[in-house]
């Protein structure tokens, strides 16, 4: 069973909420990157839980997708907000704890979760994300222009094309399925106008972010790196040293995958790791 929802947080702002499964069952929270929405996280993905046994729980971060519109200069946010928001989610629906899975910057709220609400947390995933440590290479130069070369104007059909070669290399060394980066990108015109770079106002709330190493050797929580050994956006070493600092953490690198896989092959194995980890960590009989 589907649900859909908008959950109100902080400041009257209202997220847009997708829940999949019985409330009754051990939770999981799926946590997008910047300029993603809950759709990141794939149907297959939250069904296959559902069968598993528990309760799945996606959403759009504040100031995209279909939830609520911020002015970023007015009434500025950041990281740890963010990781409010998805606290407040979970007290709306009743969870004291859950299984939480971050992909990018998601990963930096999955990691500021485990070391300010470390009760709240039943296990964790960090995926293609980082300590934010100053001894993670930054992206190569190539990223950036390839960044700056699409000039979306909120029209799906003249700007697809302006993305496609985003995706392609953010998919990293692995063959690029054309039809999947399409239906992602539909998917993202669906829910809001796009007139800029994708979740612009969500790279600017990472701006206050410090080095989280010292603070994860601290934690004490199940934890699953996953990390693209083609990943062209937050350096591999950001995953390593992750899973450096964290005792006991599991890490995987993913052969030919990049920051965001448009390759069944690699998007499966991505998945498959998230399942078998948090079905080796559930609580519930």
């Amino acid at each position: 069973m589907k649900d859909e929802q908008f959950i109100e947080v902080a400041n009257h702002i209202k997220l847009w909420v997708e829940t999949y499964g019985n409330k009754r069952d051990e939770a999981c929270l799926f946590i997008s990157g910047a300029g993603a929405n809950s759709s990141f996280w794939s149907e297959r993905l939250c069904n296959r839980l559902v069968k598993e046994g528990f309760f799945v729980i996606k959403y759009d971060h504040r100031d995209f997708g279909y939830s609520s519109k911020v002015d970023f200069d007015q009434y500025p946010y950041d990281v740890m907000q963010l990781a409010q928001d998805a606290l407040s989610i979970m007290d709306s629906l009743d969870v004291k704890r859950a299984h939480v899975v971050g992909h990018s910057m998601g990963g930096f709220i999955v990691q500021l979760l485990a070391i300010h609400y470390p009760e709240r947390i039943l296990s964790m995933v960090s995926a293609s994300s980082s300590t934010s440590s100053p001894k993670v290479p930054m992206p190569p130069e190539r990223t950036w222009q390839i960044f700056m070369e699409c000039k979306p104007q909120n029209n799906y059909d003249k700007d697809v094309d302006g993305f496609l070669p985003v995706w392609k290399y953010l998919n990293g060394t692995a063959a690029f399925d054309k039809e999947l980066a399409i239906e992602y990108t539909k998917n993202i015109y669906a829910r809001q106008e796009i007139t800029g770079p994708l979740g612009e106002s969500h790279v600017k709330a990472q701006a206050n972010l410090t080095d989280r190493t010292a603070a994860l050797q601290q934690v004490k929580i199940p934890t699953l790196v996953i990390h693209g050994e083609e990943d062209y956006l937050v350096d591999k070493y950001g995953g390593i040293q992750t899973a450096e600092s964290i005792e006991n953490a599991k890490l995987v690198l993913i052969p030919r995958m990049g920051h965001i896989p448009f390759k069944q092959e690699i998007l499966l194995r991505f998945e498959d790791e998230i399942i078998r980890f948090i079905n080796k960590n559930k609580r519930t009989p």
